[in-house]
């Protein structure tokens, strides 16, 4: 057993768990900030300070386990503006950047929202933004989880990871399409499936079973 606080209380846990089995473990409830379970949505940061440490590090509650001496909280969703916008409707996405997100000028480069749990550079990929380096941008933000920990530090309200995705979705619009997505976009524009789809929903269970079996041995 170890002795860590959370969320304000000295309690004993097992060895091995992780902040939100801890908390499960110790009866809390908890279902507001859970999410995947598995790393992959960012619902679940955490900050934690280390026994004998002084900076506090950030993380994933579900994928960060407890230690000895560890003093951690869960870490409430952070609302920060996202630009409304219909990219199909825009010719060029990523000269509108400015136009939706006009707080990115004002970036002072303090490297505040550099606290990311997957190690992003956010400071970074907001200087590239500024500056025009789009897909490098893109590159930099592929496993941001969204979970707005480096916008609840920017000073001037800027929310680099809603940026980051503006950036992420220009990008992808502009590439061009690989042949073989456009043309099952094509087939499924005209459903061209349709009539096996609807030969499938009519089967009963034991018909489905003997089509699923053919198919997998196909």
């Amino acid at each position: 057993m170890l002795t860590i606080e959370l969320e304000g209380r000295k309690i004993k846990v097992p060895e091995g768990l992780t902040v939100i089995e801890a908390l499960w473990d110790t009866g809390h409830d908890v279902k507001r900030g859970i999410g995947c379970l598995s790393g992959l949505c960012g619902a679940c940061t955490v900050a934690y300070l280390e026994a004998g440490a002084q900076r506090v590090k950030f993380g994933l509650g579900c994928q960060t386990v407890v230690a000895e001496g560890m003093n951690v909280i869960m870490l409430p969703y952070f609302p920060s503006r996202m630009a409304r916008y219909d990219m199909e409707s825009m010719t060029s996405p990523l000269q509108e950047l400015a136009d939706h997100y006009p707080e990115l000028a004002t970036c002072n480069d303090c490297k505040a929202c550099n606290i990311c749990p997957e190690w992003i550079d956010v400071a970074g990929f907001v200087k590239t933004s500024r500056e025009g380096g789009y897909e490098s941008t893109a590159e930099k933000v592929m496993g941001c989880h969204m979970c707005g920990l480096c916008a609840s530090r920017c000073p001037k309200s800027i929310a680099p990871q809603y940026v980051g995705l503006y950036i992420q979705r220009s990008c992808a619009r502009q590439r061009p399409i690989p042949p073989n997505l456009a043309k099952r976009l094509e087939q499924m524009a005209v459903l061209a499936e349709d009539s096996e789809f609807a030969q499938v929903a009519a089967l009963n269970q034991a018909e489905l079973e003997v089509y699923c079996r053919k198919i997998l041995d196909s």
